[in-house]
């Protein structure tokens, strides 16, 4: 047995390949602007395109053995027109480049207030039903709720139901890799971006983290699709890095300084550092590559005065053999953006 469920923004997604340059309903767009073409076949065109998309999405789904039927349903999960407002009581410009892209004012914008444009709405006007899309589609909406947030629910759903065994399987199918969080949940659930699986070793092996560190691990970097801001400075590798030498449960610790960050406090203590780094160095007799190999990259950067954050780790064995360093650097406590970044990328929406 398995069950599938699809994030709508699919079709959202699919506009792009048909409003492209070269896309088919750009080039009727064309003729109907010329008279070569009418408004009836501009709108059949429209439907189309549709029928055509929901096809590739079934072929996509056989291509991993899900074959749609009356027992294996495809279970479509659409965005709320107000699925941002409860995100957007933590981050009032949660996804705000998204909305700026669309033709909003930065200014105005606001995530808890904001409304999406209903795409079940264009999909009506085409004149199909969105609560009976295609044979053996359900579908499901809530006002308030993102389409992510619907599918974490349900994926919930189904792996709590009796009826699914451990041989079976939950299949995803989104693009959006704030889903991939769904991976620690169950060892039956599978994720598809509509054109590949996404390996369920993606996460551990390109990564190094653990699945379950997922959330915390996007949540340290950040996420420019969401205009969801990380810790200054740290990548994806860093980011991983860090998980791997402290672990979730240490890092989310408040008593373990996990998210403070140290960096020179001015551009004089910039000089001051580089000079002490300079002075210890020559005292010990030692190269550089012998510096950076017992302290890290870092120690190169900051020796040639260019400014560098550290973790607390980093800063402890780098401050605990040189103390003089502790008098140039300022700490800034990240621990309250790594904790509203969880509640953000959280799945479902924690409130």
């Amino acid at each position: 047995m398995q069950v599938a469920f699809v994030d709508a923004g699919f079709f959202i997604g699919r506009r792009g390949r048909h409003w492209g340059p070269k896309g088919s309903l750009t080039k009727m767009r064309r003729l109907v602007a010329a008279g070569r073409r009418s408004k009836a076949n501009f709108f059949q065109a429209q439907r189309k395109a549709i029928i055509s998309d929901m096809k590739y999405l079934e072929f996509r789904m056989r291509q991993v053995g899900f074959y749609v039927s009356k027992n294996q349903p495809v279970h479509m999960c659409w965005d709320g027109v107000k699925g941002r407002s409860k995100r957007g009581t933590l981050s009032n410009s949660y996804k705000s480049a998204r909305a700026i892209k669309m033709g909003y004012e930065a200014e105005s914008y606001s995530a808890a207030t904001h409304e999406i444009h209903d795409f079940r709405e264009h999909l009506q006007s085409l004149q199909f039903d969105t609560d009976d899309l295609r044979r053996n589609w359900i579908s499901y909406y809530q006002e308030d709720a993102e389409a992510d947030d619907l599918i974490a629910t349900k994926v919930q759903e189904a792996i709590a139901n009796p009826e699914l065994g451990p041989e079976d399987t939950i299949w995803v199918f989104s693009g959006d890799s704030d889903l991939h969080q769904l991976f620690a949940w169950d060892p039956r659930i599978r994720i598809h971006n509509f054109v590949s699986e996404i390996p369920r070793d993606k996460i551990t092996q390109d990564l190094g983290i653990p699945l379950d560190s997922f959330v915390l691990f996007k949540s340290i970097i950040g996420d420019t699709s969401d205009s969801i801001t990380g810790i200054p400075n740290i990548g994806p590798k860093k980011a991983a890095e860090i998980i791997s030498n402290f672990g979730k449960d240490t890092l989310l610790n408040p008593q373990t300084n996990g998210f403070k960050w140290y960096e020179p406090s001015s551009e004089l203590a910039l000089e001051s550092i580089s000079a002490i780094l300079k002075n210890w160095r020559k005292e010990k007799e030692y190269t550089q590559t012998k510096c950076v190999e017992l302290f890290g990259t870092h120690w190169r950067d900051l020796e040639r005065g260019k400014t560098r954050i550290l973790d607390y780790q980093d800063y402890e064995t780098l401050a605990t053999e040189i103390p003089t360093l502790r008098l140039n650097f300022q700490v800034t406590d990240y621990s309250e953006v790594v904790q509203t970044n969880l509640k953000l990328i959280t799945l479902p929406c924690p409130i």
